[in-house]
Formats: structure tokens, C-alpha cells, sequence
């Protein structure tokens, strides 16, 4: 479990872009695991695409055809995909050709459909985009659940399955930092002020709000009493700690990873006590 993981995030720590401005070709393909599936998901047959529901280790979640399970993306924000490139290359956008159809479970009044900037076609359900997980190798995995804090799974009423946001305090070669429930170490930006994200942009290409849905929850080692919330975008509410945004780093590959650490003299680490930890990695 622990080599698949670390196997995953590290083409995500090159391939996932998390808003409209992230789209980029930078990334070097050849770096992609052999393993990983770039093509889009669609019908197999190449018309109408099925979406159907499944029983899985999150419950009764939308599937295609072929049993893979499906995913919304947060930044789309029940609107058209922003996931490009490198992005979709991970998150294979599910196409269809032809109005797509419900299976046994899918509701089909939720049903819909998006044009990609290629002119393909993409299934919706309840607005949301659907995506696959190129390291869900098996139908029913749900390997991309909560990657990021940004993807999710739906249940048949078009439901994303998402959960709060969850501090914890990890064992890094910084020492004691704030960590996310799965170890990924998370960072405070020194030119956030007044409780509020100032990462815009390009800054997003590199960083990832740490998203939450409903009030974050403290694990080992975090204080209750520090934590809090900031909209960082529409539809968007982002963890706070001592009033600091918090982020992670996509080229954190593993639990425990701090390559972000001192990133510009901006970037850094928090101690439980929600102070930036300015050790040097």
C-alpha cells in the first residue's frame, strides 16, 4: 500500500493542476509511470457512455461501464472542466459520443454533458465533471479519494462523498509540523495577511489551498482551538491555523516529504503552535 501511494503521488506532484490557471505542458511526459492510463475515459465503444452506481469501500458510488469509479474535481465547481494537461492526464476526463445513459442506480435526470476545449464531449452528473483515477487499476479501487482535498466521489444522488479537512502533527526531517490525516505536510505563504489567501495565479500551479468541507478537525498533536477557515475562491472554503491559510506543495511526493521548505524565503512548514518553522530542510 505504502509503494503504491508514493507511486501515485509522484505523478501527481507533476501532473495535478488545480485551477483554471494551471493548465500546463511543462511537465516532462516521459516522467509518467508506464502504469498510468493518459487516454480519456469513455464508452469503450466508442458511443454513448453509461453511467451506472457500484458498491465500494466509500459506499454506493457513480461508475462507468466498465466499473471505474468516478470522480468530481473541486475547482470545477459544477462548471466547465478546468482539469487540462498534465491534469487529465492523471484525471482522465469520462467522454462520451451521443447523450450519455443511466445504468442500474444512476439517476438520469442528473445527467449532462460539458464541451472540452478540444470540442470533445464530457459527462456531467448533477453538474458536476466526471473523471477517472489512472491509478485505480481495478474496477471498484478508489485510490484518488480525498487526493489534495480536492477529489471526491459521488453517490447516486450526485453527492460528492467529501469529508472535513483533518490536522495532525507528523515526524518530518524539519522536525514536528503540521501534517494532513494522510502525513502530507502542509505550509503557510509569510505574505497571506489578516486570515486570507494572497495565492493567485501562478502561485496555484505550485500550491494547493488545503480544502475542507464543513469545520476542520483536529488530529495528534493539533490544536482545536487554532483552527478556522477563508474562502480562497467560489465555492472554495480553505484551512486555517492561528489565523495562517494553509497550503500543500505538489511536489510533496510522499508523507513527510518538506520540498517546499524556504520556497523563495516565502514557504514554510508550521510547528503545532501554529508558528512557521523556518529550519532548513
Amino acid at each position: 500500500m505504502i509503494g503504491t501511494r508514493v507511486v501515485q503521488a509522484t505523478l501527481l506532484a507533476t501532473a495535478l493542476l488545480t485551477m483554471a490557471a494551471c493548465g500546463s505542458d511543462s511537465a516532462d511526459s516521459s516522467s509518467k509511470p508506464k502504469s498510468a492510463s493518459s487516454s480519456p475515459s469513455d464508452s469503450g465503444s466508442g458511443g454513448a457512455a453509461q453511467i451506472k452506481v457500484a458498491s465500494t469501500s466509500q459506499g454506493s458510488v457513480l461508475t462507468d461501464d466498465q466499473g471505474r469509479v468516478l470522480y468530481m474535481f473541486n475547482p470545477d465547481n459544477q462548471g466547465d472542466s478546468v482539469c487540462y494537461d498534465q491534469c487529465a492526464a492523471a484525471w482522465p476526463p469520462t467522454l462520451t459520443n451521443g447523450a450519455p445513459t443511466a445504468g442500474s442506480g444512476a439517476d438520469k435526470s442528473l445527467l449532462g454533458t460539458t464541451t472540452r476545449k478540444d470540442g470533445t464531449t464530457q459527462v456531467t452528473y448533477n453538474k458536476y465533471p466526471l473523471y477517472t483515477f489512472a491509478f485505480d487499476p481495478k474496477p471498484g479501487d478508489t485510490n484518488g479519494v480525498a487526493v489534495k482535498s480536492i477529489w471526491w466521489v459521488l453517490n447516486p444522488a450526485g453527492e460528492p462523498q467529501e469529508k472535513p479537512a483533518e490536522l495532525t502533527v507528523g515526524s518530518t526531517s524539519l522536525g514536528k509540523v503540521l501534517t494532513d490525516g494522510r502525513g502530507e505536510t502542509v505550509y503557510l505563504y509569510t505574505k497571506d495577511k489578516n486570515g486570507k489567501s494572497s495565492c493567485t495565479a501562478e502561485c496555484l500551479k505550485s500550491w494547493v489551498p488545503m480544502h475542507t468541507f464543513g469545520a476542520p478537525t483536529a488530529g495528534s498533536g493539533a490544536k482545536a482551538d487554532l483552527l478556522g477557515t477563508t474562502k480562497s475562491g467560489p465555492g472554495v472554503t480553505q484551512v486555517t491555523y492561528n489565523k495562517h491559510p494553509l497550503y500543500f506543495f505538489q511536489a510533496d511526493q510522499a508523507a513527510g516529504d518538506v520540498k517546499g521548505q524556504g520556497f523563495k524565503n516565502l514557504w514554510y512548514a508550521v510547528d503545532a503552535s501554529g508558528n512557521p518553522n523556518k529550519k532548513a530542510p
